[in-house]
């Protein structure tokens, strides 16, 4: 079993411990979102069919996706992180053209990483309004490119134990973003990121909590991403198990993925132990257990960059986990200042790590535009 302290999340504490520059967070553009010529798809709805996720009509659905810093989500010691300002300003600034590349690149989906904190404490400056006309705006751009959007609260992460207790703050802002999108069937939520150093048994408390909210008091009856704990590299059966069954019984049928995440955690390579690991924790169950992979990287704090394991995972997802009926693999992370960027901060190129992600599950590079 992997060490408790090696298991440090690549988004997690969204690198906030990283040195990071201590630039002038820069000026808000309107928060009012302007006219274009781009129109919303409405795409068929998802849903979860024993272990498959489906479209409405009946045809599988692989998510094959990138998730994109472009909305704060989190805070360093209670004010604002300037660089989280500054890429998201650019990302909110440029929405139009990437996701327009993001789904010329090959991709269905997109995780937007969002936060109560930095929504409730207005420590970026938009207004809780502002902030929810900002996710508006990128879903609406997301949508337009006919692209499957999840949007993924990061809160937990940083609360560790405390989620047990914060968690129902969060609640409402949950409910406003649902009632945004109610009209919108390609939008699903991931509500917890990573909750860590909490047993099996209270996970499975906060998880039925979050669907007894979701279902019976929001009234959504949508597919929901639940991260297991353990930074969500975890898997156990009867947990998980019992949780599908709680979503059952308030709906009749479940319409619940359940999230995997992986990083190299100081391997070299996805060969040997670490694949008898990984089908130890998680591989025996593909196809048992509706499982999805909502965060997968190629640095986490723990060693090197592992490019070559990358690599190696995406070749495995593509050519073993996703035809024995896991449901996809969402990227981390498009654009951002750490190893894992799929994309140059300068250039806009794609870095090695991005064009080994197209590669994997995007369009051919023979097909895929230059960049």
């Amino acid at each position: 079993m992997i060490a408790v302290a090696a298991l440090v999340c690549a988004a997690c504490s969204g690198r906030v411990g990283l040195p990071l520059p201590k630039t002038t967070v820069p000026p808000k553009t309107s928060t009012s979102i302007p006219a274009h010529h781009h129109e919303v798809q409405l795409l068929q709805a998802l849903k979860v069919v024993g272990s498959t996720l489906e479209l409405s009509s009946g045809q599988r659905f692989v998510m094959r996706g990138v998730l994109v810093y472009a909305m704060p989500f989190y805070l360093v010691d209670g004010g604002p992180d300037p660089t989280m300002a500054s890429e998201t300003e650019t990302a909110y600034a440029n929405r139009w053209a990437m996701f327009a590349r993001i789904k010329a690149l090959g991709f269905n989906t997109v995780s937007i990483r969002i936060g109560w904190q930095a929504y409730s404490s207005d420590a970026y400056g938009y207004g809780p309004a502002g902030y929810l006309a900002r996710l508006q705006g990128l879903v609406d751009a997301a949508s337009s490119q006919g692209l499957y959007v999840i949007l993924n609260w990061g809160d937990a992460v940083g609360d560790g134990y405390s989620v047990l207790t914060q968690y129902s703050n969060w609640f409402p802002m949950m409910k406003l973003v649902a009632l945004m999108f109610a009209d919108n069937p390609g939008v699903i939520y991931e509500p917890f990121n990573e909750p860590h150093e909490i047993s099996w048994s209270q996970w499975l408390v906060l998880s039925e909590k979050m669907l007894q909210f979701w279902r019976a008091t929001i009234g959504y009856r949508g597919v929901i991403i639940a991260d297991t704990q353990y930074w969500s590299w975890n898997f156990d059966p009867t947990y998980v198990g019992a949780l599908i069954n709680y979503d059952a019984a308030l709906l009749g049928q479940p319409d619940l993925l359940i999230a995997n995440h992986r990083y190299p955690n100081g391997n070299t390579c996805f060969c040997g132990s670490e694949v008898s690991n990984w089908n130890s924790l998680v591989g025996q169950y593909i196809g048992k257990f509706p499982l999805v992979g909502s965060e997968y990287g190629i640095d986490d704090l723990i060693g090197p960059t592992e490019l070559s394991w990358g690599e190696q995972f995406l070749s495995y997802m593509e050519n073993q986990a996703i035809p024995e009926g896991f449901n996809g693999a969402i990227m981390f992370v498009w654009s951002w200042v750490d190893p894992n960027t799929m994309t140059d901060l300068t250039t806009g190129k794609l870095t090695a790590w991005g064009q080994a992600v197209v590669n994997a599950l995007g369009t051919p590079p023979s097909t895929a535009p230059a960049g």
